[in-house]
């Protein structure tokens, strides 16, 4: 499986890179975010690599960043979204934004996105709620606390790992996120995951 990629580049198209690496020029689906960040044909290219099997098909996907392919993989992992959706989302929102979008349960976000309709949203936001620490885990401090914009409780790392948590534990993702904003009130914000598990299962109804 190929995970990174380094190499020269070819050939930059709306959606779609070639890189020669090594002599071999590998075509990759990219993001519009990557593509715009990338030099011009003959500059270095590095991207880290999404491998995408299927019966008929095989694929490679690139980014510039981990974080941004470990997003990718997150919409890969949704029931009904496939990686043309989950490359339109990326082309059309960071992930600082999408993350925004999750918390807030701002579906109109991601109705703006070409080819999501009010119903997939909806279901996008559903999904998504369980996974704000992961989406958060590439950003700065400063960024997860814009995105907790209105509920400042949740703006670490370890406050988004508790609703996680909770969610896990099958706590609403609403009463989930109430839980710990009043566990972070009572226990201060260096509790860690755990005390603020533990605290917020008292808050769950």
């Amino acid at each position: 499986m190929i995970e990174y990629l380094r190499g020269v580049l070819l050939e930059r198209t709306d959606g779609h890179l070639v890189v020669d690496v090594g002599g071999v020029g590998y075509g990759l689906s990219v993001p519009a975010t990557t593509a715009s960040a990338l030099g011009q044909p003959g500059s270095e290219a590095a991207l880290w690599v999404r491998t995408y099997v299927r019966e008929d098909t095989l694929r490679l996907f690139g980014f510039a960043t981990r974080h941004e392919r470990e997003v990718f993989d997150i919409f890969l992992g949704l029931s009904g979204v496939g990686p043309g959706t989950g490359l339109a989302i990326l082309s059309a929102l960071s992930v600082h934004e999408i993350l925004q979008a999750t918390v807030a349960g701002d579906a109109a976000r991601f109705k703006a996105v070409k080819g999501i309709g009010q119903k997939m949203a909806e279901k996008l936001l559903l999904e998504l709620k369980g996974k704000t620490a992961r989406l958060a885990a590439g950003l700065t401090p400063e960024q997860a606390r814009e995105a907790a914009e209105g509920e400042p409780a949740l703006a670490s790392e370890t406050a988004l790992d508790a609703v996680a948590a909770l969610e896990a534990l099958d706590v609403r993702p609403a009463q989930a996120r109430r839980a710990v904003v009043l566990a972070v009130e009572a226990l201060g914000v260096e509790a860690s995951v755990e005390a603020l598990v533990r605290e917020g299962l008292k808050y769950r109804r």
